[in-house]
């Protein structure tokens, strides 16, 4: 192997400016480029060499591989093709099973009534109210050979308003197709994570206000477990949960109607415990509390009145406020001093004017 060279005619010839000779070099492989794809069009354009029998066929009447195939020439698309709707479809995303009967009616005293209670997805609406409302009102139809999936879900876009409205309008085209995927849709949208924790926030601080009897509270507590079912508390929780928030009274009641210890009781004999509880004190001084919390609200009312009046007169008061100047006994003798000279000098104008002269007024005799 030779490694030195033994002579200048391999070397390198020297470039003295590298960027114009690479310019050069890409000049001329562009040329070259091109001169090969022109080569390889020109080819291509050739017809195929028919070799001695066959004329462009096999035996099978199908066109040779090695021929080209003629392609249509491709269709021209104006630029504002695609700026008008194509034909319109169906785009519910609730699609409700086909109905082979053929004598199959909503009633309009159904509709009207649906519509009559709506849902418009506002925070102070409760979807699970709606729910059961809609699902009383579809109760009082029955329908011969038609599923509860076909009937809810032809219905049920009716009940729904504003943003409800919009929601169901949105909803991927025919995501829907049974009654209870709409349900988890419709509650996953507008049951919030926000409310969830509200309510259960509710449930596990619960406690029994001053002037609540012992049923209201337990209507307002089971109020709060039917507004959230899926709480996740357990029976034994919720019934600690209840016997630690009501009043002291109330807690010895239990106690002593468990042999001294509510929360060692079963859960069933507990919860029948409070029920009886709540019964009796439903039914007894139910007038007689009534009246007292109405007057204690009153006197409530007419305080917070009072102070609202209080706060009114004081920024009137601050609005229309001079400052006063106390005066002194120098004060007093200087505005009497000023006083009389004045009296005098109009004494002594009036003498003037009735010929008498300037008979001046003493002091002592004004004194």
């Amino acid at each position: 192997m030779h490694l030195r060279s033994h002579g200048q005619e391999h070397l390198v010839e020297r470039v003295e400016d590298i960027g114009r000779f690479e310019r050069e070099n890409s000049r001329v492989r562009r040329e070259r480029e091109h001169i090969e794809h022109l080569e390889r069009l020109r080819m291509d354009q050739q017809p195929p060499p028919v070799v001695d029998g066959d004329h462009g066929h096999n035996g099978n009447d199908q066109h040779n591989g090695a021929q080209v195939p003629n392609h249509a020439p491709r269709a021209l698309h104006p630029i504002g093709a695609f700026d008008a709707p194509d034909i319109h479809g169906n785009r519910n995303g609730i699609r409700a099973p086909p109905v082979e009967n053929n004598n199959f009616e909503i009633k309009s005293s159904l509709i009207n009534m649906v519509q009559g209670s709506k849902f418009h997805g506002l925070s102070m609406e409760d979807p699970l109210d709606h729910l059961d409302q809609f699902d009383m009102l579809c109760s009082t139809v029955k329908i011969n050979g038609i599923s509860e999936d076909a009937f809810k879900l032809r219905l049920f876009p009716f009940s729904l308003g504003d943003r409800a409205r919009i929601w169901e309008k949105n909803l991927p085209q025919g995501s829907i197709t049974s009654w209870d995927q709409c349900k988890k849709a419709f509650l996953k949208k507008f049951f919030s994570t926000t409310r969830t924790a509200r309510l259960r926030n509710e449930i596990s601080s619960f406690t029994q206000k001053n002037n609540e009897s012992f049923c209201e509270a337990w209507e307002r507590f089971k109020g709060y477990k039917m507004q959230c079912p899926h709480h996740g508390f357990s029976n034994e929780s919720l019934l600690s949960t209840l016997y630690r928030g009501v009043l002291p009274k109330f807690r010895m009641l239990l106690d002593t109607a468990s042999n001294g210890n509510f929360l060692g009781q079963d859960v069933e004999d507990g919860m029948s415990l409070v029920e009886n509880l709540a019964q009796s004190d439903g039914n007894y001084g139910e007038d007689y509390d009534r009246t007292s919390r109405e007057r204690n609200d009153m006197s409530d009312l007419h305080r917070k009145e009072i102070k609202a009046l209080n706060d009114k007169m004081d920024k009137m008061i601050l609005a229309n406020k001079k400052p006063v100047h106390f005066v002194s006994e120098s004060d007093v003798y200087q505005g009497y001093q000023e006083n009389t000279e004045g009296f005098v000098e109009r004494q002594e104008e009036v003498n003037f004017v009735g010929g008498q002269g300037y008979n001046k007024i003493s002091l002592a005799a004004t004194s």
